[in-house]
């Protein structure tokens, strides 16, 4: 598989997240009645219009650990790197429900 494609897949997979951070949780009925359209905000966790969540973040650590090999490891430690120094988040901050 060339570059493009995996950035490709990768980007796709941000905005897709972006789109949908507004809306989570909200009912099916919601969305019928108030579709997706567009990049909106602020949302339930206060972001910005275009901001991805957790999701898009934690993938790209995965993404970022494999071009160094398969290690459970070294993907723990790149996911640890995303909660405690805010690695690969879009504010370059981590929102955490509980402390």
């Amino acid at each position: 598989m060339n570059n493009s494609k995996v950035l490709s897949g990768l980007m796709g997979l941000c905005v897709g997240d972006a789109l949908g951070v507004p809306v989570e949780f909200s009912s099916r009925e919601e969305r019928l009645q108030n579709p997706v359209t567009g990049m909106h905000g602020p949302n339930l966790w206060r972001e910005l219009p275009g901001t991805w969540s957790d999701d898009s973040s934690l993938t790209f650590c995965l993404a970022d650990s494999l071009c160094n090999g398969f290690s459970l490891e070294q993907i723990a430690n790149y996911f640890c790197r995303w909660y405690y120094d805010n690695e690969w988040t879009a504010r370059d901050r981590v929102i955490r429900l509980c402390n």
